[in-house]
């Protein structure tokens, strides 16, 4: 069976008269015909019966009316449920959340403040996601390769007792060889930055605690269970009397945050000659919503 000749049984169903179905139609008659009869025989039943100088259904017609006659409605509704989604899919944006969660989160805010129709799918660091925003984090000055993609630099703090923080208001990396270290997990793009700075400088941190949490290693921080590297802005104030602050000596320890756009819209393949890109309302006025919260 075919949509096109379901059309027509359903149209001459409920005229229950072939020439005029066939105008209704713009088809001819024997076409119209010809089609009911197909159908018959695939279905080996006869759907109409002569009655006078016109048709009217068989039992069997009557049944296949009744039951093809709501999914024939359902789809004339397609383009209005399509429409309805592909204006869903402009007003969402999805942002895959690498770094800086606590800044993020602050953006999503305030853009949601500003534009409440707006819709947020966030994932964190997940490879696999869909994506139309990706904040990252990076190595200071390290090469960018998306196109439009901005970056903020913020310094790389020691959060340490305040008592070892001297007149200069910072910290030497080798007086704190012995200290105990709290760490986020080697899954995490910060954890990935510091490992290598260390690494630059021949310094091994000897780390006691590690968790996937940025939250946890704040909180084991601030409570003084140990030394660590502390973003200077995305994770806030450090709210301990006891622990402070510090910048590292060594101007290397910095990273960037990245903001960068998907280079192509969502749900689309790869075609042969990439168009420029084109990305849903939102998630470009999004994009731009980030960038300049960074830099506020």
């Amino acid at each position: 069976m075919e949509l096109l000749q379901l059309r027509y049984f359903h149209e001459v169903a409920q005229t229950q008269h072939m020439t005029n179905s066939a105008k209704r139609l713009g088809v001819a008659q024997p076409a119209l015909t010809q089609s009911i009869r197909r159908l018959e025989g695939e279905l080996d039943a006869k759907l109409f019966e002569r009655q006078g100088r016109n048709i009217r259904l068989t039992p069997c017609g009557q049944a296949l009316e009744e039951h093809i006659a709501p999914l024939l409605s359902g789809l004339e509704q397609v383009p209005d449920v399509i429409a309805q989604a592909k204006g869903a899919e402009r007003n969402t944006v999805r942002v895959d959340v690498e770094a800086a969660t606590l800044m993020a989160v602050d953006a999503i805010a305030a853009f949601r403040a500003a534009r409440p129709q707006t819709a947020f799918v966030i994932n964190q660091a997940n490879a696999a996601a869909r994506w139309d925003v990706r904040v990252k984090t990076v190595l200071a000055g390290a090469a960018v390769d998306a196109k439009g993609a901005h970056a903020f630099r913020e310094r790389v703090c020691l959060a340490v007792p305040r008592e070892r923080v001297g007149e200069s208001g910072s910290v030497a990396l080798a007086d704190f060889a012995e200290a105990p270290f709290v760490a986020l997990a080697g899954s995490r793009a910060f954890r990935a930055v510091c490992d290598e700075l260390c690494s630059q400088v021949g310094f091994a941190p000897n780390v006691v605690f590690e968790s996937d949490s940025p939250d946890v290693v704040r909180k084991f921080i601030a409570l003084g269970l140990g030394v660590g590297f502390w973003p200077e802005h995305s994770w806030g104030a450090l709210e301990s009397a006891d622990v402070a602050l510090a910048p590292i000596a060594d101007e290397r320890f910095a990273r960037d945050i990245v903001v960068e756009a998907a280079a192509r819209p969502l749900g689309h393949g790869v075609p042969r000659h990439p168009p420029p890109p084109r990305h849903p309302p939102a998630a470009a006025a999004a994009h731009r919503s980030a960038t300049r919260w960074l830099w506020r």
